[in-house]
């Protein structure tokens, strides 16, 4: 998943980052609210994660910026807040909330399960010709035998499992693989394809295509 985290506090905001980095998601940083509005119009993000109370705006404010962009755009409200009332005002705004302090590992469920609800229905595991990829346990499987894969690898590996059979630029998967700082001039892209070909291909069987002057397809096929 990518994440877009709206968070004023440097401490908590790296804090949070680290965290999801480490259950395979792709966070950048917003540290004010307008930066996040901005943010979240001009990026494609799986979720949002929106700290209640920042010191520039209020999360209604941040909350309806967003989706008066991005309408259907899955939002988690983190907030101190234990008011009842509180509570049913920010489910107002947002698709689920979490009061601090928090499990990592139920922020990171939570965020998996407002993916599901989208408006295209995701499943937690993905299989394709012998392939399964299951993106709750980080566990990747060919023909039954567990592969290891870095975070970026299986990162990759999942995009082009949600989006088979549909060709893709290499600008659309460095933008939604990758953070905002990667350079769209490098090689990253092809780097880490040929890692997933050679821990996935062999002469009978084929999972990615490349595309000439277009990007890449992934599908299964065998020989």
């Amino acid at each position: 998943m990518k994440i877009l985290l709206i968070e004023d506090e440097v401490d908590i905001a790296t804090f949070i980052k680290k965290g999801l980095n480490a259950e395979m998601c792709i966070v950048e940083v917003a540290h004010t609210g307008a930066e996040g509005i901005k943010m979240a119009r001009n990026n494609e993000y799986d979720a949002i994660v929106l700290d209640f109370h920042l010191g520039d705006m209020t999360g209604v404010e941040i909350s309806n910026g967003i989706r008066a962009y991005k309408p259907s755009i899955p939002i988690l409200v983190l907030s101190v807040e234990r008011n009842m009332d509180i509570k049913v005002d920010m489910l107002s705004i947002c698709d689920d909330y979490m009061t601090k302090p928090f499990s990592l590992r139920e922020l990171t469920v939570r965020l998996h399960a407002l993916t599901r609800r989208g408006d295209v229905i995701r499943s937690d595991v993905l299989s394709m010709g012998g392939l399964v990829l299951d993106s709750t346990k980080y566990t990747v499987t060919l023909d039954g035998e567990q592969i290891q894969f870095r975070h970026k690898e299986f990162a990759l590996l999942e995009y082009f499992m949600q989006h088979a059979d549909i060709v893709l630029s290499r600008e659309m998967i460095l933008s939604h693989v990758w953070d905002m700082n990667a350079d769209p001039f490098t090689n990253t892209v092809d780097t880490h394809v040929r890692l997933l070909r050679k821990k996935l291909e062999s002469p009978e069987r084929t999972f990615i295509h490349t595309v000439p002057k277009r990007g890449y397809r992934f599908s299964a096929q065998t020989v």
